[in-house]
């Protein structure tokens, strides 16, 4: 499967859920899918995308899905022991698998020997092509970014 098709489903029945997606090619394919304020692009924190999902579970009613990839999981194993631990009900995490850190010129990982929808709860795995991706760069700058996602969250606490 595309990482962008792998996109699409998990969007298709998004709703009113916050989503946090990781840096690189998967924010920006998510920006070419749905972009929506409700979203927040992890840009240049490779690593983060599950901590930040993570934080604002356990603080709010939101409902939080987080989209990364296998690189970016490996770059923070800490936080997948800490989701578990914390168990939030309201955070869902899908992780991209593709072995290799696509959008930083395709270094492997070694996700084919690590087992991560056993490592935390609500934890899904998709498998993906090994692809570089052409989705442009996000033309919002990452302060823009955080206050839009701001004020989306705040109009409507839950």
């Amino acid at each position: 499967m595309k990482r962008i098709d792998a996109i699409k489903k998990i969007m298709k029945n998004i709703r009113d859920e916050l989503v946090i997606s990781s840096t690189g090619m998967i924010s920006r394919e998510l920006y070419a899918v749905k972009d929506r304020p409700r979203n927040f692009y992890v840009l240049g924190s490779m690593g983060n995308a599950l901590g930040i999902g993570l934080g604002i579970a356990i603080n709010s009613r939101h409902k939080v899905v987080v989209i990364s990839g296998d690189g970016e999981v490996f770059m923070s194993l800490g936080t997948l022991a800490l989701h578990k631990k914390l168990n939030p009900k309201n955070l869902k995490h899908y992780i991209l698998d593709n072995n290799c850190h696509s959008s930083t010129g395709g270094q492997p990982t070694c996700s084919d020997v690590v087992d991560f929808s056993k490592l935390a709860p609500n934890t899904k795995v998709i498998k993906v092509n090994e692809e570089k991706g052409d989705a442009p760069r996000i033309p919002i700058l990452p302060k823009q970014i955080a206050r839009r996602f701001k004020n989306a969250i705040s109009s409507n606490r839950s």
